[in-house]
Order: structure tokens, then C-alpha cells, then sequence
């Protein structure tokens, strides 16, 4: 008969192969002083075999004016960090964070060109990969492509084909662990066909960038953005930890086991584990359309996602979700197909930090908070796909100008199928934007088939609708092109 023993039936959990690796997240844009600090001496106390980071430890040069005080900026705030990590008794792994090396585009580089020097000569390779008992790190730039080139996802070409090579010339390795800082990318169809060929392998990702943690799981894994040792707290009224919104100074910790890997997040108050906030919470940014739950999904059939096309329409979306109500703040959102693409400029999604092209110095945009909704290509179930996942949540305009049914009409669609598509997008937007005046253009092109059809159906459906305003500025638009648009609406 087995005697009764002071301790529980369960093993030591001391298997060799186990080990323990830490992460820490962003210190710059903003830093609330003497947390970074605290975080070195949290690490030297938890005492990991390694910590590695997602980036943004510095604050960066984007304000300086000219290359040489760049240059002395970030040598500055490199020193500085140095002396930080410095003072950990474990090795330390950099990745790269957009206050680490700058955005860049052409004519105003300086402070991309200071910064991106100043990494190659302290650190070398600005995306590396290196191995941990039997254990794969790969270790991304989400800043490789913002030097400039268009279009502005931060993973080159030429490193997504290294990263996928990596990956599977080391595809028996134990997990794979990705890092990277910024997450805009994953909405591209380039990030998307990247999971779709690694797949296969087991790996988890992590990164940085918003400032807060949230976890979400696409195609099988683990997805996980991680908050703040230090960086700014940039949502309304939040002056501390708070985690409803998954926001808190942290060290997570990795358990990596023969399972794979065990995540907590250790608060400087108090200990949690992964599950703070679920993606479901957060404007589906990290959702794709594989086999994540789309919580904002209508079986209706009214509505259509895109793939591929002359851009990445998935960034795009990305990029407005990013940047509708937190850089822009619009009073009038123009919204549709090409032609509102077009308005403007094709490039500029209003974030600050991105060039303000020439073409926006004009009464309208300077007068105007402007949200460019526009997608070349788009049909009608195409905006209300992007308007159903977000795009005008949280925003309050009090204008919409929505040009959208040329591609339906141009591709075969019956005006009446058409009529009732432009119908549902005007509903969808009223849902969202209750207090908005929406001025409908039909189509500015005259030569559409069935235009005139389409337009008498509106008409008649719209006839008392007062928050609608039906316009036929297809004469002003083939005089002055968007010149046009914009005398009328400023």
C-alpha cells in the first residue's frame, strides 16, 4: 500500500529542453520616464535565458530638420538605451520599431538615412535570425520598406523571400518565433500568401507598436501584440494601466515546452496570462479572411471581400482603419471607386507621418479634414464589405461624398441590382453616421452603361430621403475633373 507523501502527485517541471525567454515592448513615441528603468531591473530579478524586444525603444529624429542634427539626435538616444541594456546581466535582442529607424520618402529622408546608419553601425543586420535549443527566431524590419518606396508596407519583397527561405530550410525546428514591431502589414496580400506558405510550420508571432496587448488567432496561431515598458498612453482618459483596453507596462514571459510556448504577462503590479483582450474587440484589424471568426461578417450575400488588383486592397483598408479616427478625424469622408482614389492623390491615407503630397495643397483639403475612402475597382458589395469591417467606425463626418456603381454597371450588373447596391452603402453608411449629409454623385463618367436607368431608379427610391442629396456633376467633372468636386463641396 502505497503511504500518504506531503507533496501532490503531479511532476517536476524540469525538463532540460524547457527554457525561458523574456520580450519587452515599446518605450519611444512618448516615453513616461523611469519605467524602462524599473523593466531592466524586473528582467535582472526574473532573470531569463534572454530578452529579446518589438522594437520603439528610442524616441527617433523625425522632427529634426536636417541630417547632420539627426545624426546627433539618435546617437544620443542610442548611447542612452546602450546604457539600459547594458546593466542586464542576459543577452538582449534588438528588433527594428519605426522610432528606431525612421520613416523615409523621397525628399525628406534625413532622418530615415541618420537612423538606419546608426542601427547598421551598432547592430548590423536589421532583420536576422538566429537559433535556441532546437528553437527558430526570426527576427523581422517591419521599417525595410518605408524608405521612400511605394507602396509603404514595411517588408520588402526581398525579405519576405528571405524570411520564408529561413523559415523553411529550419522547418523542423522545435516553434518558430517571428517578431516585428509594426502589424500593418499583416492585412496585405503579401503577409497573407507569406502565412499561407509557412503555414505547415509551428510558429507564433509577436510585435509592438500600438501600445497595448491583444491576442489573436489566424490560420491556427498565436498572434500576439504586446503594450508598453515605458511608451505613451494615447487613449482618451487613460493615465495608468487599464485593462479593458489590454493597456499596461509589462515583461511578457515565455515558457517555451515540448508543446510549444507558454505565455504570461508579467505587469509591473501584478502577474496575467495571454488572454487580455481577444481580437474581436479591436476593429478585426488583425482578422484575414482564411479561418479567423469575422465577428463583423452579414450572411446576406450584399457584401464582397477583394484580392489582389493594381494595389493591395487590404492594406488600404488597413491603413484607413489605422489612421480614420486616430490621424485624421475627417469632417467629410470621400468614399467609392476610382475616381474618389484618384481625388487627391493615390497614395496619401492622411497619416502625418507619411508625406502630404502637392497635389492636397487646394482650398478643399486645407480647408477640409478629408478621410479618402476610395478604392480603385471597388463595386458596390465591395465598400459595403469595408464600411460592414469598420472603416467608418468611430468617425463623425458631416459630409460623405459617395461616388460608388460605375464598376457594377461597367461589368454587366442591371441598373436595377446596381440602383439597390448604391441603396445598401447609403443605409450603411446612415448606420454608422447617423448625422451625416450624404451627396450620392451618380456616375461622372457619361459614357457607363445604363446610366441614365440607374439614375431615374435612385431618384424615385431617394425622392424623400432629405439626409441624401442626389448630384449629376458629370458636365463640371468633364470640364475640371475633381477641381470640380472640390469648388462644390468646399
Amino acid at each position: 500500500m502505497d503511504m500518504p507523501k506531503p507533496y501532490s502527485a503531479k511532476p517536476l517541471l524540469d525538463d532540460p529542453q524547457d527554457f525561458h525567454f523574456a520580450i519587452i515592448a515599446d518605450r519611444g513615441g512618448g516615453e513616461r520616464p523611469g519605467i524602462f528603468g524599473k523593466t531592466m531591473k524586473a528582467l535582472n530579478l526574473l532573470r531569463p535565458e534572454f530578452t529579446i524586444c518589438v522594437g520603439d525603444l528610442m524616441e527617433g529624429v523625425i522632427a529634426y530638420k536636417d541630417f547632420e542634427s539627426a545624426a546627433a539626435g539618435i546617437r544620443e538616444q542610442s548611447d542612452e538605451l546602450d546604457g539600459f541594456i547594458n546593466s542586464l546581466d542576459m543577452r538582449f535582442y534588438h528588433v527594428v520599431g519605426n522610432h528606431d529607424i525612421n520613416l523615409g520618402w523621397p525628399g525628406n529622408n534625413h532622418a530615415h538615412h541618420a537612423t538606419k546608419q546608426e542601427w547598421e553601425k551598432r547592430h548590423g543586420k536589421t532583420y536576422y535570425d538566429f537559433m535556441y535549443k532546437g528553437c527558430h527566431f526570426v527576427c523581422l524590419d517591419s521599417m525595410d520598406g518605408r524608405d521612400g518606396r511605394l507602396p509603404v508596407q514595411g517588408i520588402s519583397d526581398e525579405q519576405y523571400a528571405w524570411a520564408k527561405k529561413t523559415i523553411l530550410d529550419n522547418k523542423d525546428a522545435r516553434w518558430t518565433f517571428l517578431f516585428m514591431h509594426m502589424p500593418l502589414d499583416w492585412m496585405s496580400d503579401k503577409f497573407l500568401q507569406f502565412e499561407q506558405e509557412i503555414n505547415h510550420v509551428n510558429y507564433t508571432v509577436f510585435c509592438g507598436d500600438w501600445h497595448n496587448h491583444i491576442k489573436a488567432v489566424r490560420h491556427g496561431k498565436n498572434y500576439y501584440m504586446l503594450g508598453t515598458s515605458g511608451g505613451v498612453i494615447d487613449s482618451a482618459g487613460v493615465v495608468s494601466d487599464d485593462l479593458r483596453y489590454g493597456i499596461m507596462d509589462a515583461v511578457t514571459w515565455v515558457t517555451v515546452t515540448d508543446k510549444g510556448p507558454v505565455i504570461a504577462n508579467l505587469q509591473l503590479a501584478g502577474i496575467f496570462g495571454d488572454d487580455l483582450q481577444r481580437c474581436a474587440t479591436s476593429q478585426g484589424w488583425l482578422e484575414t479572411p482564411l479561418d479567423y471568426p469575422d465577428q463583423f461578417h452579414t450572411p446576406d450575400g450584399l457584401d464582397e471581400e477583394r484580392f489582389g488588383g493594381d494595389y493591395d486592397w487590404h492594406f488600404r483598408h488597413a491603413m484607413i482603419l489605422r489612421n480614420s479616427w486616430l490621424a485624421i478625424k475627417p469632417d467629410i469622408v470621400i468614399a467609392g471607386d476610382d475616381i474618389i482614389h484618384r481625388w487627391g492623390s493615390m497614395d496619401w491615407y492622411g497619416d502625418p507621418c507619411y508625406p502630404r503630397p502637392p497635389e492636397l495643397d487646394t482650398a478643399f483639403f486645407n480647408t477640409h479634414r478629408v478621410l479618402n475612402m476610395g478604392f480603385t475597382g471597388d463595386r458596390n458589395e465591395n465598400l459595403l464589405w469595408r464600411i460592414r469591417h469598420g472603416e467608418l467606425s468611430k468617425v463623425t463626418p458631416e459630409q460623405v461624398i459617395l461616388h460608388i456603381g460605375t464598376n457594377n454597371l461597367r461589368s454587366g450588373d442591371t441598373p436595377e441590382k446596381t440602383a439597390e447596391g448604391i441603396l445598401h452603402n447609403v443605409r450603411a453608411i446612415h448606420a454608422v453616421c447617423p448625422a451625416a449629409k450624404i451627396h450620392l454623385l451618380l456616375p461622372l463618367e457619361k459614357d457607363v452603361p445604363h446610366r441614365e436607368e440607374m439614375a431615374a431608379l435612385l431618384q424615385k427610391k431617394l425622392t424623400e430621403d432629405a439626409s441624401v442629396e442626389i448630384l449629376d456633376l458629370s458636365g463640371e467633372y468633364a470640364a475640371e475633373g475633381t477641381a470640380a468636386l472640390e469648388k462644390r463641396f468646399l
